[in-house]
C-alpha cells in the first residue's frame, strides 16, 4: 500500500489496518494531545489524540523517515551503540 492508496480510506479503515498490519514503534506527548507512531510496510502512519485513544484529532502517513526525527530525539540509543568493548 502506498501514502495515496492509505490516505484515500476512512479513519475507520486506517486503523483497522494498523491494528491488524502494523507496527507500534513509539508514542509522544504534543500538549494535551498524544501521537502515536505506527509502521505499515514502507509507511510510516501518525495518530494524533485528544484523549488517549479516544478521539483522533488526524492521521498522517508518510514514506519519509523525517516523521521519526521527534521521537528520535527522545530515544537512548547508547545501549545500540558500542565501540567494540563488551
Amino acid at each position: 500500500m502506498n501514502q495515496s492508496a492509505f490516505s484515500l480510506l476512512t479513519d475507520a479503515e486506517q486503523m483497522d489496518l494498523l491494528y491488524m498490519d502494523g507496527v507500534y514503534i513509539d508514542k509522544r506527548k504534543d500538549g494535551s494531545n498524544t501521537i502515536l507512531l505506527y509502521q505499515l510496510k514502507g509507511l510510516y502512519v501518525e495518530v494524533c489524540y485528544y484523549r488517549y485513544r479516544q478521539v483522533i484529532a488526524w492521521i498522517r502517513c508518510t514514506e519519509s523517515v523525517r516523521i521519526l526525527e521527534p521521537y528520535l530525539e527522545k530515544m537512548d540509543i547508547a545501549e545500540l551503540v558500542t565501540n567494540g568493548e563488551r
